[in-house]
């Protein structure tokens, strides 16, 4: 080690521009994978929100031939591997105030629906059991009945009207009432509210709109969606859109790490072009060592941890510019976000633990390839040859 690293510092500029290289190579390949990395994490999560990976939603693909109520509820609660389930409803309405009128969605949901819609309020609290005329609205349905202030919309009084068709004579029909608005949540969906599905269920709607479940273990959906398909109903669950989201940049991961394994191929060129030089010009020393006891492995062994070395040093720095170089740009993107009204802050690299050590061990690995047939040659130096040259 000691030999290796007096080599490398007697030629101190020859040693420089090759670890250099390995930086721009090793740096160029790490930031355009952190970077894919960290896109595929932003896109993953703006399509997946809070939603939970262990989840599955469950909807009727032909709700007249395969109903989706309270039957149906009570058959999938019994699947094993079910920790929590709820049922919503959805149906077309209207909401008023002071004399405006806007379409909304209204959604009827059970406490464990909400739970598992994972709400998050801005302003005021979600529903609770003992909620009657109480509802939480979202935002955009607030600005769509004039509403600029999100903080003076909590405890307002509304009035909405959902058309509810009359399936038996002694029906109530249409709900038509007053509610108080008791929480805001930041969606930028449609104009929609939340009310208590009870009320959906005093006025006889027939059936649910959807049926929500999250799984003890990540691991058992595959098996509890095949169950509840062959029910005849139809599944989704995030994991669905994460593969889709992987699928498409595992390509496109690639192409980045193409682009910087040019630099990487200018970095195995100059460690290489280094190593042949100091064969040459040590050729006699080696020699002289050889005559001295050294063994032939060991001249291998020294080329060898010269390269590794060098592997080291320049991916070592590569990493650390790379990562500098990461908060640079992302600080600069979120900064010009803000002056476009983005209030939350994003991070467009993700730098895991296991690519840092995956590049070191790459830098290492491509350093001890490109050293072999300079150390082979290294091994196999005659003494008396390499001594007659003085």
């Amino acid at each position: 080690m000691y030999l290796a690293w007096r080599s490398l510092s007697t030629k101190k500029l020859r040693s420089s521009l090759t670890i250099l290289g390995v930086v721009i190579g090793i740096g160029a390949i790490f930031f355009l994978i952190s970077l894919g990395l960290g896109l595929q994490n932003l896109v993953t999560n703006q399509l997946i929100g809070n939603k939970s990976i262990k989840s599955v939603d469950v909807t009727s693909q032909n709700s007249r031939i395969i109903k989706l109520n309270k039957k149906s509820l009570e058959k999938i609660s019994g699947l094993p591997k079910i920790q929590k389930i709820g049922a919503g409803y959805s149906q077309a309405g209207n909401i008023e105030y002071n004399k405006s009128v806007a379409a909304v969605v209204a959604y009827g949901v059970d406490m464990n629906y909400q739970d598992l819609t994972n709400l998050t309020p801005i302003k005021g609290r979600l529903l609770n059991k003992n909620d009657i005329k109480s509802i939480v609205v979202n935002k955009p349905m607030l600005d769509s009945i004039g509403i600029k202030d999100v903080s003076k919309a909590v405890g307002k009084s509304v009035n909405v009207r959902i058309a509810i068709p009359k399936t038996q004579p002694d029906d109530l029909g249409d709900i038509n009432d007053k509610f108080t608005i008791v929480g805001v949540i930041d969606a930028d969906t449609g104009a929609e509210l939340f009310m208590p599905s009870y009320l959906f269920e005093q006025h006889n709607v027939p059936q649910y709109s959807q049926i929500k479940l999250i799984t003890s273990n990540v691991n058992d959906i595959a098996k509890l969606r095949k169950q509840i398909e062959s029910l005849g109903y139809q599944t989704s669950s995030p994991i669905d859109t994460i593969e889709q989201v992987n699928q498409i940049f595992k390509y496109f991961n690639v192409v980045l790490a193409s682009f910087g394994s040019i630099g990487m191929i200018v970095a195995v060129l100059g460690m290489f072009n280094t190593l042949t030089v100091t064969l040459l010009e040590r050729t006699s020393e080696i020699g002289l060592m050889i005559a001295l006891g050294g063994r032939n492995k060991d001249m291998k062994r020294l080329f060898t941890l010269e390269a590794t070395l060098l592997s080291l040093i320049g991916a070592s720095l590569g990493i650390f510019l790379a990562v500098v170089f990461e908060q640079i740009f992302n600080m600069s993107i979120n900064a010009f976000a803000r002056s476009r009204g983005v209030s939350e802050s994003f991070s467009i690299f993700s730098t895991p633990l296991w690519l840092i050590l995956g590049s070191v061990v790459f830098m290492v690995i491509v350093g001890r390839l490109v050293v072999f047939l300079p150390a082979r040659r290294a091994a196999r130096i005659n003494p008396i040859d390499a001594l007659r040259r003085e």
